[in-house]
């Protein structure tokens, strides 16, 4: 089977290397393929010519509306877009919850009610 794109060859061709104890693997991705791979199915891509290969393949567009259309695909794609949005550390009303949480642990704490104004002078 030969390699579709030149980056699927030259890929192929370092896992390749690195079955051949030529070099020391460069990437997670190259020891777990050099690993699991067989070396006649590795030697098959690495041995693809460049010549008439794009140089990355690209997706094609019946593939990327299928895609769109799948509603699984779609949920995943709003909670990624969700999780990268940055989160508000402290709202108007979370604010104003622990306001009244204070207020009632200061009237348990001291057995008299809240004011406000206890400190104002009026003039």
């Amino acid at each position: 089977m030969p390699a579709v794109s030149q980056k699927q060859q030259k890929f192929f061709g370092i896992v390749r290397a690195i079955q051949k104890g030529e070099m020391a693997p460069t990437t997670p991705e190259t020891a777990k393929a050099a690993t699991d791979m067989k070396k006649s199915d590795v030697k098959d891509f690495a041995s693809t010519k460049h010549k008439g290969l794009p140089e990355k393949k690209e997706m094609k567009e019946a593939l990327r509306s299928s895609l769109l259309s799948d509603p699984k695909f779609m949920k995943r794609i709003a909670k990624e877009k969700e999780e990268q949005k940055p989160k508000v550390k402290k709202t108007f009303s979370t604010f104003n919850k622990n306001a009244q949480e204070a207020k009632k642990r200061y009237e348990v704490d001291n057995k008299k009610p809240f004011n406000v104004h206890r400190n104002t002078t009026y003039y």
